[in-house]
């Protein structure tokens, strides 16, 4: 029996980066990385960096999927762009498979649809991962809002599980 594939999923972002490590059937590792240096774009860059090579050495995953981005002009997609391909570059340093998937290629294999709401993203993956419920059972919007890159994360990683 082969060992299942260890993936580790990146939603990128430039205050919140949701993270999360999938093997097999589990969710290993499910969380949000908050930016605490944020006085300088090289400053997001350098944490970011810090953050995914801690993850890769602690994890050890065999490949690595981030969310893709999208251009618009404005710093913080700027800024998103850059990080999101740092975190790839990242990825095939260190020799894992890298993938990405647009946003709404993850609500449709999530969901069945490609419009689907974060809420509906949780939802899905709630019933899936009945250990995500205490991060949209009766919270705050803001909350919610932040835990949603946790669930995006985690459903990204869910994709690249059943696309390898």
């Amino acid at each position: 029996m082969p060992k299942p594939h260890r993936i580790l999923a990146i939603d990128p972002g430039t205050r919140e980066m949701g993270v999360a490590v999938l093997e097999g059937d589990a969710v290993v590792y499910h969380g949000v990385h908050v930016f605490l240096h944020r006085t300088s774009p090289h400053a997001i860059l350098r944490e970011g960096r810090t953050t995914i090579l801690r993850m890769i050495r602690d994890f050890t995953p065999d490949a690595l999927v981030v969310e893709k981005t999208f251009f618009a002009n404005n710093r913080n997609a700027a800024l998103v762009n850059v990080l999101a391909d740092e975190v790839q570059a990242l990825g095939r340093r260190k020799r894992l498979t890298v993938l990405s998937f647009a946003p709404s290629t993850v609500k449709k294999r999530v969901t069945g649809n490609g419009h689907a709401s974060k809420a509906e993203v949780a939802a899905v993956l709630v019933a899936r991962y009945p250990q995500l419920k205490g991060y949209v059972v009766e919270l705050p919007k803001w909350k919610q809002r932040f835990h949603a890159n946790m669930f995006d994360a985690v459903a990204l990683g869910l994709v690249a599980l059943d696309s390898l």
